[in-house]
């Protein structure tokens, strides 16, 4: 049986049905270089792996905020992790997949060239989610492209920033960022019950880059033209009080900010809602659309995600940086005129399994 790593930061749970997919192909290896103090529910998707081998590289990681107008933007983790690079030459992998453009996919890119081994490096980034990156940065991830043979893009908006940096289509296999969809289709009772309805629901990290600020703002007018509803918002993270306090301040009703919960947790608590908001400022993607649509509700969503383009229908998007643009999204889910549910466009973890593994196996017989 061929060899196969898999070279990434944390093992997230939406991943864990793609590598187990891999892993009837190939005998696989996942390295990673540690945990991120932002995805702490997320700690038990080792456990799942099954026969997966698994293995923490020797190295450092930091964490460094980013400051935005309100508060803590976003974290950006920084991993210098030599430790890939002693343990692909341990491992002597046939193929590699390595996750971003950073340290790790250097080492990854170090082997695959002194071994002549084929690599893949799996991206998300899209022109708005890396419009800021800096002049150095921009130098690097041109260079950096024109070096690696094979990559892996989240879908269509993240193929676009590849083909921006010089890489050709034929050297682009475009997937669809996806989760466990048997987890989230299965019907199971509620997570809780509010009124009055509808029950607009949140879910994510509360910090400024995805928009809750704003999602605030938008219902407090929505309230106050009459409209009632309840908004729950489903995370943890940094800007926690200074939201509630906002909240307070905006003379918002029925609103329920609720701990993270764990994946296996997430089905029950969309079931319990009416629509997902998702008013992201900056996503790759946007998973927690795809969670919302298996389970069956509706969603609006973010221009800004890289998801919406290929996911979300033209009726159920919304800019949150337009106030009006924002009500008016919040209204037509308040009223029951979003688009219904519609999973077709959304891949499976089977099929996006075997469209990796059929690119792995078709390089591996040349």
């Amino acid at each position: 049986m061929k060899k196969v790593a898999i070279l990434t930061n944390i093992v997230a749970p939406y991943r864990v049905c793609v590598y187990r997919q891999l892993g009837e192909e190939f005998e696989i290896a996942i390295l990673i270089s540690g945990s991120e103090g932002n995805r702490k529910n997320w700690d038990q998707a080792q456990e799942k792996l099954g026969d997966i081998r698994l293995k923490r590289v020797w190295g450092f990681s930091l964490a460094i905020p980013q400051r935005g107008k309100r508060g803590v933007f976003d974290y950006w983790y920084l991993h210098i992790n030599p430790g890939y690079l002693t343990e692909l030459v341990r491992f002597a992998p046939d193929a590699v997949i390595s996750n971003e453009m950073g340290f790790r996919s250097l080492m990854a890119l170090l082997y695959a060239r002194v071994f002549r081994r084929p690599l893949w490096v799996w991206w998300g980034g899209t022109l708005h989610t890396e419009r800021a990156i800096g002049p150095v940065k921009a130098l690097w991830r041109k260079v950096f492209a024109r070096l690696v043979p094979r990559w892996i893009s989240y879908g269509k908006t993240s193929t676009e920033y590849l083909i921006h940096l010089g890489v050709p289509r034929e050297r682009i296999l475009e997937i669809q960022n996806c989760v466990d969809e048997k987890l989230f289709a299965k019907p199971v009772p509620p997570a809780f019950t509010f009124s009055p309805k509808p029950v607009l629901l949140y879910v994510g990290q509360l910090i400024e880059r995805k928009g809750v600020d704003l999602l605030l703002e938008s219902a407090a007018r929505v309230q106050n033209k009459g409209y009632a509803f309840t908004l729950v918002l489903v995370g943890d993270g940094p800007e926690k009080e200074r939201l509630e306090r906002k909240a307070l301040t905006l003379g918002l009703r029925d609103l329920h900010f609720l701990p993270s919960r764990k994946p296996e947790e997430m089905p029950a608590v969309y079931r319990s809602a009416d629509a997902l908001i998702f008013p992201t400022l900056e996503d790759v993607w946007g998973l927690v659309v795809n969670e919302a649509l298996w389970s069956g509700i509706p969603v609006i969503s973010s221009i800004y995600a890289g998801c919406t383009p290929e996911i979300v229908p033209l009726e159920n998007r919304f800019d949150p940086l337009n106030p009006e643009d924002f009500d008016a999204a919040l209204e037509r889910a308040i009223k029951g005129e979003l688009a219904p549910p519609d999973t077709s466009v959304l891949l499976t973890c089977e099929e996006v399994g075997k469209m990796i593994v059929g690119d792995i196996q078709r390089l591996l017989s040349q």
